[in-house]
């Protein structure tokens, strides 16, 4: 056993790491504060009092924390000026004397109500005709024809350049849609109608990425041309290439209740069962005395198979971590695979800050690390002394490492806790090399024109069992715990609990233990008294740019109301399922009629009375020219879709406290209404502008919402 969390002397890229994403930590959460120069003249000073400690050799020894600390210093400067750079680079708002954009179309594929394509402006043209060439990247979403739907992918086009933020739906506990286009480097988005834009023609991309996300659309055409059933195409092309387009959401709930949905995307684990299948293929080379060919060529088709995936983040950072490992190899440099792990990382987020903010990124740094520090205590605990008992427990350990260090985060992200997905995982690991030597191996006799029709029989079978397996699992009561909330400290709270349990059984020693046990008694103590209670008695106004949805929660029960029932929001449970899951707010109660009496709720459409709250909803132009000897007393008057005329119509008839105006207002209307509003001096919230209107209606207090914009 090692005596201490992680030897330096085996992982030095630690301590470059570690400085380094404090650093872009910093930049992130603080901008405003220069760091950079606070930190950098920090490690200046370090140095100075390194060098200038002594004159004598064993001072200096002595001395040498100094150097440490000043070399850590610069790494956070480096960090800090890496994504400051990223940040820079980053285009500003678009300026309206570029008239029109040429751009190719990098992705493509149809939603409910639009088509949408990810796009890479390559020109600017501006109103005196000048050309400005560029290279940003957009997400364009086309009004639904025979044209639009007929564009793909290195498609020229011409549109009318019209370009604004991406913006996130403000709602409470919403998913970030911003920052996650933010990390992939895409900030702009636009709608076209059919005569804002024309097709100019078609361009091969000669980029890198663009040459292995060619070679991905061919492999994947020759493995569409084979008797492969729909659902086996979809999970292969998953597997082997990266290519989770074809994945239905069925599929994806499946394998992610029965805890496999990581083998859906190309990872570690894809990258190393091809290094192992590859290592074993090459071995003559050992018996003809070429060893040094062995390690060069595993390198070599290794990044053959990341262009095959397109490049895709994941399978770079394997390839990456292995080509590491092996260059030692080829050099007879022995390394650690934990310093190979920190070096990729390093290199990655030195290349793009932005992937320390990545689900994928995090989930699988983090699943190689537990097992490269889990994986060893788990499997010496076994006393088996059968070689296949042996290898069986060690594919259980492998799995059992990865999910227990990536628990926090998956609970976390996706707010589900497979309990059989070490089972799972254990039938269906030991098949991964079978599909994937199987997949390859079609694929070069798909090139070579061999016929393979017997292999690809036999790989169907394989894949429609996977299929029928994920779905019996995930069809089990007891197959995962869905709903779960833990807030984001939690997280960080769990890490150091599996961490420091597993350091302390590593090392033996009861010191760590009881700081562990103190620690957590410690937090738990402190969140009791901080953590904030759920709401369980309030009305919510969403943020909706298509459709006006009212949520009334009343003691955990859950109401939804539309202002117009015949556009019914089918999305409303995915855009309000995490602020329901935080509140402990049970399954929703949808009311159909414009006639209902409930409890604590009454609806007599357009009067809606909630807990004393007198609310009016106003989204037709039935008001207009009306007349009224008595002010009707109306605490809350809701604008949306439909509403027409004056707020002085309204004011006729009612007497209004605050005016709510919905986000399915078009932009003029809106303006209007909130010039007018101010003009009568009646109180009046944009739901547009600050987000989804909350109010508790325990405390009678609007809740301010806290948006990632």
């Amino acid at each position: 056993m090692k005596n201490s969390f992680l030897p330096i002397e085996e992982a030095p890229f630690l301590r470059i790491l570690l400085p380094f994403i404090t650093g872009i930590l910093l930049q992130y959460f603080l901008p405003f504060l220069h760091t950079i120069y606070i930190f950098s003249f920090l490690g200046i000073i370090f140095i100075i009092k390194y060098y200038n400690s002594s004159k004598f050799p064993s001072k200096r020894f002595i001395n040498r924390h100094y150097f440490g600390m000043a070399i850590s210093l610069f790494f956070i400067s480096a960090g800090i000026a890496t994504l400051f750079i990223k940040q820079k680079n980053e285009p500003g708002h678009y300026s309206p004397n570029h008239k029109y954009a040429i751009a190719t179309i990098t992705d493509c594929k149809e939603t409910q109500r639009s088509i949408c394509c990810e796009i890479e402006i390559k020109e600017w043209i501006q109103q005196n005709g000048q050309t400005i060439h560029d290279n940003q990247k957009a997400i364009l979403y086309f009004k639904p024809n025979a044209l639009s739907r007929s564009l793909i992918k290195n498609n020229i086009i011409i549109f009318k350049q019209k370009l604004a933020p991406i913006a996130n739906f403000k709602n409470p506990e919403s998913f970030d849609y911003a920052s996650y286009m933010k990390y992939k480097g895409i900030l702009y988005t636009q709608y076209l109608d059919a005569q804002d834009w024309k097709r100019l023609g078609y361009r091969q991309d000669k980029s890198i990425k663009g040459i292995a996300q060619g070679l991905q659309d061919s492999a994947l055409e020759k493995l569409k041309k084979d008797n492969f059933s729909e659902t086996s195409y979809a999970i292969l092309s998953a597997l082997l290439l990266g290519n989770t387009k074809e994945i239905t959401p069925e599929i994806r709930n499946a394998f992610s209740t029965s805890g496999l949905a990581h083998i859906l995307a190309v990872s570690g684990l894809h990258t190393g069962i091809i290094w192992s299948l590859l290592y074993i293929l090459l071995t003559p080379l050992v018996w003809i005395k070429m060893s040094k060919l062995r390690p060069i060529l595993i390198v070599i088709f290794l990044w053959a198979y990341a262009f095959l995936t397109g490049l895709s983040p994941s399978a770079v950072r394997a390839t990456i971590m292995i080509s590491l490992i092996l260059f030692g190899q080829i050099l007879d440099r022995k390394g650690t695979t934990m310093n190979n792990l920190f070096a990729a990382a390093f290199f990655m987020l030195l290349y793009n800050p932005y992937y320390l903010f990545n689900v994928s990124f995090q989930l699988s740094f983090i699943a190689v690390f537990s097992i490269l520090y889990i994986y060893p205590v788990l499997y010496d605990l076994k006393n088996l002394s059968s070689k296949w008992k042996s290898y069986i427990i060690s594919i259980f350990c492998v799995s059992a490492a990865a999910q227990i260090g990536t628990l926090p985060l998956t609970v976390y992200y996706f707010h589900e806790l497979p309990l059989l997905s070490l089972p799972a995982n254990l039938i269906i690991i030991p098949i991964l090399p079978f599909i994937l030597g199987g997949g390859m191996l079609v694929l070069i006799l798909n090139y070579l024109q061999i016929p393979a029709t017997f292999l690809i029989n036999g790989l169907d079978q394989i894949l429609i069992y996977i299929e029928h397996l994920t779905k019996i699992i995930s069809t089990l009561n007891f197959s995962s715990i869905k709903n779960i909330w833990i807030e984001s400290h939690y997280v960080l709270f769990l890490f150091v609990i599996i961490f420091t349990l597993f350091w302390s059984y590593r090392t033996r020693r009861s010191d760590i233990l009881i700081f562990t046990l103190s620690f957590s008694v410690l937090f738990l103590t402190a969140d009791t008294f901080y953590k904030s209670h759920p709401i369980q008695n309030a009305w919510v106004v969403y943020h909706d740019n298509h459709s006006t949805t009212i949520n009334f929660i009343d003691n955990g029960t859950n109401y939804i109301f539309y202002s117009n029932p015949e556009k019914q929001d089918s999305t409303i449970e995915r855009k309000a399922r995490n602020f329901w899951l935080k509140n402990e707010i049970g399954n929703i109660i949808h009311i159909k009629e414009d006639s209902t009496h409930l409890q604590d709720l009454t609806i007599c459409h357009p009067f809606i009375h909630f807990k004393g709250n007198r609310i009016l909803l106003l989204n037709s132009g039935y008001w207009k020219n009306k007349k009224s000897a008595y002010l009707l007393p109306v605490d809350y008057a809701i604008i949306s879709k439909g509403f027409s005329g004056k707020l002085s119509d309204i004011t006729e008839l009612f007497s209004i406290q605050t005016i709510i105006l919905c986000s399915d207002l078009n932009y003029f209307k809106h303006q209007a209404l909130q010039k007018e509003s101010d003009q009568l001096g009646i109180s009046c919230y944009s739901i547009k502008k600050s987000g989804a209107w909350i109010f508790n209606t325990d405390t009678q207090l609007r809740i301010p919402l806290i948006t990632s914009d």
